[in-house]
């Protein structure tokens, strides 16, 4: 049995984390290629886990080993005609309004018996292994869960994603639940004999063996958890999950908009539970508690002086420090550092405090509703009550009082102290009986030396000084200066910034969604219609725009809204018709910024999803198709793929345009484009504009396609035309297949 429980453990964690990346790549494009929609998938992941653990531990409580087997067999078979997990087209939202409660619906329709089942798996058969080996420790196997969904995690984007498609995912998924419930189901015939034989042995030598004993020591009182002990089992993972996600936002949308950068704290968040799981000696109390001190002040004094770089108040001779802000290679790691840190403190506080294993159920239990409670406050809360990530700096704070909290504990101030007489004693039992080795006896902190009230003063002192530093830093990135409005939802943060010449004049407004660039005005009455950024004249869909242009108005559609720049393009009689998800963008292209309401061009504004509109639509006939939505960190892949520019090409005339801004620091998405346009044998040309002036002019890149060759020979983009080469090898995208990872630059 101990064999069928490691492996039914193991590959249970291991589609608990598999499910996850392949729902999210299915739904990614149908609400906007967003990074909130990974967060709402991992709440519901979470609540869904809480959801498992309490019937975990209600199961465990109230029925015997045998009983709880078979009921969960027959729950596993009743889940199993539920399958497959691939949500239908009838799910794809109509529009961009509620999208949390569409994903959360979503989810729990497709993937929620099965998922809540799998969640079941590790605290169930945990116990079910300490009512069959009483006195080995379950709480291993908790470890060994953890490696199963690491294997899922890192397995996915670099093994399952580049070979086989979406669909067939969820079919192998579905397979692969299929066995695991085989696997269960002779766990489940292994418990019965385990029960017959105890019966049997009872009943010949005439002694009674407790039947719901979960150590041989049984009949030793079980420990009754403290309320500080329940409480830093769901405080401290609810820290860690809250700095999961917060640290995924930050570097996703703020730092580096580098796709799947998300893989990297969640693989660093499952690694600290499985250190701390494993063996309590990996885990030091002093060395990871004073590694997170200093990672957060390091984290802080990267926050002082991107404040003084701000306000122009920095000294030269620390410039170099400026230099070294804005590398993303340090700020990743300084951020990926402290929160692998904290999350080791706050899991290695946790396993210090486990219960015994008659108990271990509802234990899993509170640290599972901790991690709910973390992502509640991440994906729901926040926000729509803050403006900012204000998560992040909330965390880094606790993050910095509870390492601090547990340093001084362990050196001598014994800020966790309790009572360690009364529980070595529990923990011992009666000298006659064999102890409980499913948990060992937690020491307190071990001081460095005998503190005298001197020194214990000054440390004191010097930690609210270093906690003055801490929240002055968090307080300080709070400033917005130069900013004029700030607005947060689902998709994102979206933030107006006032730009000034060095007189101090006031010269225009730029939008910015979290680090990107979504388009900038000029301010004064004579230039506010002029193009500008990625969109001027000299640019690749300027140029498109020119040769367009002959006797008879224009009808364009734009993917992508912005500020609505390309509408400065328009005149009289033209038709302009803007696809965009964000109901928040839409709002702010209309107020504060001008291009739409001034444009003397008819100007139209489609909110949803850009291809589940132009599916439902009548073939629209534009003259310029252009796809403006790939410079941020989720890239919409479901726009570049055969069958979206099969919809395309029915929207587009036959001596039309599409043009497709592939500006990206993070993806090469060059071949991508080119592969497509030789599939669909289109006349290509690529213009790249290496000019750049203050937020007027930007540096740009345009994939131009055209079915008709004598589009593109208009003597502005004849000298652009070019034959791709050496895109042969690379296979085209479709919605079942693509892989970001191919196309991923160096940082």
């Amino acid at each position: 049995m101990a064999f069928t429980s490691a492996i039914s453990i193991f590959l249970g964690a291991f589609l608990l984390f598999l499910v996850q990346p392949i729902l999210g790549k299915m739904i990614l494009p149908w609400f906007g290629g967003t990074p909130a929609v990974w967060t709402t998938c991992m709440l519901f992941f979470q609540v869904l886990l809480l959801g498992g653990y309490s019937y975990a531990a209600l199961l465990t409580r109230f029925f015997k080993p045998a009983r709880q087997a078979a009921i969960h067999l027959m729950l596993l078979v009743a889940a199993i005609s539920l399958l497959p997990i691939t949500p239908t087209a009838a799910w794809k939202p109509p529009d961009g309004e509620y999208p949390v409660a569409r994903i959360l619906l979503m989810l729990c329709a497709c993937v929620g018996m099965p998922y809540f089942l799998l969640s079941a798996t590790s605290p169930l058969l945990q116990s079910w292994f300490a009512h069959a080996f009483p006195g080995r420790s379950p709480y291993r196997l908790y470890t060994l869960s953890n490696v199963g969904s690491l294997g899922a995690l890192l397995i996915y984007p670099f093994v399952i994603e580049p070979a086989i498609t979406t669909s067939q995912q969820g079919w192998l998924w579905s397979i692969a639940f299929g066995l695991f419930a085989i696997g269960c189901g002779v766990l489940t015939l292994q418990l019965w004999r385990i029960r017959s034989s105890v019966q049997d042995h009872d009943a010949t030598t005439q002694v009674a063996i407790p039947t719901n004993a979960n150590s041989v020591a049984s009949s030793i009182p079980a420990e009754m958890p403290s309320w500080r002990d329940r409480s830093i089992w769901l405080l401290l993972p609810a820290l860690a999950s809250m700095m999961l996600l917060a640290v995924t936002n930050h570097l996703c949308q703020d730092v580096a908009v580098v796709p799947f950068l998300w893989i990297v704290p969640l693989s660093l968040y499952l690694v600290s539970l499985i250190i701390c799981f494993d063996r309590d000696q990996w885990y030091s109390r002093r060395w990871f508690s004073i590694g997170a001190i200093i990672a957060i002040l390091i984290a802080c004094d990267l926050s002082f002086v991107s404040y003084l770089a701000k306000s122009n108040s920095m000294a030269t001779s620390s410039r170099l420090w400026v230099m070294l802000r804005f590398d993303i290679r340090l700020i990743i790691g300084v951020y990926l550092s402290l929160f692998f840190l904290i999350c080791m403190v706050c899991h290695g506080e946790v396993v210090r405090r486990r219960p015994v294993a008659k108990r271990l159920t509802e234990f899993y239990l509170t640290i599972s509703a901790g991690g709910a409670l973390g992502g509640f406050i991440v994906a729901v809360i926040c926000p729509y009550w803050f403006t900012s990530f204000v998560e992040l700096k909330v965390g880094l704070l606790l993050g910095f009082l509870v390492s601090m909290v547990v340093f001084l504990s362990d050196i001598g101030f014994r800020v966790f102290h309790r009572n360690a007489n009364t529980r070595d004693a529990i923990n011992a039992g009666p000298k006659s009986e064999k102890q409980d080795r499913t948990r060992p006896p937690v020491t307190e902190g071990r001081p460095i030396s005998s503190l005298s009230n001197f020194m214990r003063m000054i440390i004191g002192v010097l930690a609210f000084i270093l906690l003055i530093v801490v929240a002055g830093a968090q307080w300080l990135s709070l400033d917005e200066s130069g900013t004029s409005l700030k607005v947060r939802n689902f998709y994102g943060t979206l933030t107006i910034r006032e730009w000034f010449d060095e007189e101090g004049s006031m010269q225009g407004l730029a939008l910015y969604h979290g680090a990107i660039l979504h388009g900038y005005q000029l301010i004064d009455v004579q230039k506010e219609l002029q193009p500008t950024t990625y969109y001027t004249e000299k640019s690749g869909v300027g140029l498109a725009m020119k040769a367009s242009r002959r006797e008879n108005p224009l009808k364009v559609g734009v993917v992508g809204l912005g500020v609505g720049t390309l509408a400065a393009y328009g005149q009289p009689g033209d038709h302009f018709l803007f696809y965009e998800i964000n109901p928040l963008d839409i709002q702010l292209a209309n107020m504060p910024f001008t291009f739409l309401s001034h444009s003397p061009a008819t100007i139209d504004v489609v909110s949803g999803d850009a291809r589940l509109s132009l599916e439902r639509e009548a073939p629209q006939n534009f003259d310029i198709l252009v796809l403006d939505a790939f410079s941020g960190d989720s890239i919409p892949v479901h726009l570049l793929t055969r069958e979206a520019m099969e919809l395309y090409l029915r929207h587009l005339k036959p001596d039309g345009i599409i043009a497709v801004h592939v500006s990206n620091r993070y993806v090469d998405l060059l071949p991508v484009v080119s592969q497509l346009g030789n599939a669909f044998q289109l006349h290509q040309a690529n213009v790249t504009q290496n000019e750049f002036l203050n937020l007027e002019i930007s540096v740009s890149d345009w994939m131009l396609l055209a079915p008709n060759a004598a589009t593109l020979r208009h003597p502005e983009l004849n000298q652009y035309v070019f034959a791709p080469k050496g895109v042969e090898a690379f296979p085209v995208w479709t919605d079942d297949y693509n892989n970001l990872f191919q196309i991923l630059r160096p940082l």
